[in-house]
């Protein structure tokens, strides 16, 4: 017990803190306040919650930003995927913090990747910052606030107003405009990438494996083990009768405010209140990092810089076009792993008994593993990956979305990759989350 004449507890440096958690640590898969960590350096504009530095708290990693927005930091991690040759079984997965290696190299030389979320720029970044709740409308902003009407790219309903072209700037009505639309928060803000959507599925995946009980992860469940939310055409889940969210009052689909579920720890990414929301349905969400100009596909460097991409398709910042497209993408072939394999458009689903993403520790397998681009061998669909969907299709200026909206069913989920869109498109059901590196 401290004396009145003691220095509080808050004053103290982090590491004599009791129940305090290290900096820019990813945790234990299965523990209390895994797949989030404490930021080594804030940025200007944000501030701490109380609580964002104990991982029993519900504000563990979890901060504010100047326009009310609260983000998630989530550090870097190291990962190895299980062929059944190196150590572990197949596709059982072993994440560590960055601290268990020396660097990169060391880490590879142990069969051990540093996930692909976490370059940018040419740079390995100690983790990222992404929106705990999809973006509403705030003072013209896209803000990552509970209980907001969701952001999208076409309006819904009555909703007229709550769509991209309503933000500050008048970003446009398409998939496009979400890069835009991120920007309202500030120049550094960015729209999500599908490396961070697919870093965050796999990090509920290890925590799946590792859990037993609900004690630290609440959706765990010995037969869907993966993430809840809003899938359900009628404001719940497709595999949990108990989830039931908030309508968003657009007086024609069931499309729920944001955060809104009445169990809110099953619909985040790792079954805990500190954690991401709304992975699993809501809205499709706008994730750049693959794209295709209708005959091969083209997956993002990571020398491209987020926060700098732009959205059309003549500049060599693009994120569409040719000119982007030799300037910010490796060239993957008109065909990669299960993608267009077959010459034609299909649905596919994630999981297999055979292993379902690439050990790889460098090169495109790596990279495309680090978009949850499955392996061949891969696809089927299995419980350990909610059978999510994949919709394999290759169309010009092709814009990813990811995860399924409030009608996909037991499609939907933190997997789940559709391929069938492009830039231009628009939809009700089609909106986005903000992220940003330090």
């Amino acid at each position: 017990m401290y004396s009145i004449n003691a220095t509080p507890p808050a004053a103290l440096p982090p590491e004599l803190r009791p129940n305090r958690a290290p900096r820019n640590h990813i945790g234990v898969p299965g523990a209390q306040g895994f797949g989030v960590g404490v930021c080594p350096a804030l940025p200007a504009g944000f501030v701490a919650l109380r609580g964002h530095d104990v991982p029993s708290s519900d504000n563990y990693g979890n901060y504010r930003y100047a326009d009310g927005s609260t983000m998630v930091w989530i550090p870097a991690f190291y990962y190895l995927w299980g062929t059944g040759a190196n150590g572990l079984a197949v596709n059982v997965v072993s994440l560590k913090p960055t601290s268990a290696f020396t660097d990169v190299g060391a880490a590879n030389a142990a069969g051990y990747a540093l996930h692909r979320a976490f370059y940018d720029g040419g740079s390995i970044q100690p983790g990222f910052f992404v929106d705990k709740y999809i973006p509403s409308r705030k003072d013209g902003i896209a803000s990552s606030i509970k209980n907001g009407v969701v952001l999208t790219s076409a309006a819904r309903g009555s909703l007229s107003n709550e769509q991209f072209s309503n933000l500050n700037g008048a970003p446009a009505d398409t998939y496009g405009g979400a890069i835009a639309a991120a920007k309202t928060r500030g120049s550094s803000f960015f729209c999500s990438s599908r490396f961070i959507f697919a870093a965050l599925a796999l990090l509920a995946y290890a925590h799946a494996q590792a859990s037993t009980a609900t004690t630290y992860c609440a959706w765990y469940n010995a037969t869907y083990n993966t993430p809840n939310g809003c899938n359900n055409n009628a404001l719940g889940d497709d595999r949990d009768a108990a989830i039931l969210y908030v309508n968003d009052g657009n007086g024609t689909y069931p499309c729920p405010t944001t955060g809104s579920a009445n169990l809110f720890s099953r619909t985040t990414h790792n079954g805990q209140n500190c954690g991401v929301a709304d992975l699993n349905g809501v809205i499709w969400e706008i994730t750049p990092g693959l794209t295709s100009n209708g005959t091969n596909y083209y997956i993002l460097k990571t020398s491209a810089a987020m926060k700098s991409v732009t959205a059309g398709n003549t500049l060599a910042t693009d994120l569409w076009g040719a000119t982007g497209i030799a300037a910010q993408y490796d060239d993957l072939g008109t065909t990669y792993g299960p993608l267009w394999a077959t010459g034609a458009n299909r649905t596919v689903t994630y999981g297999a008994a055979t292993q379902v993403f690439s050990e790889a520790t460098s090169g495109n397998d790596w990279n495309a593993a680090g978009l949850g681009v499955p392996l061949t061998t891969g696809l089927g669909g299995t419980n350990a990956f909610g059978s999510d969907i994949l919709y394999d299709y290759k169309p010009n200026e092709m814009c990813p979305i990811s995860g399924g909206n409030w009608a996909t069913g037991s499609s939907a989920g933190v997997w789940s990759l559709n391929l069938n869109n492009a830039r231009t498109y628009s939809n009700s059901g089609v909106g986005f989350r903000a992220a940003l590196y330090l």
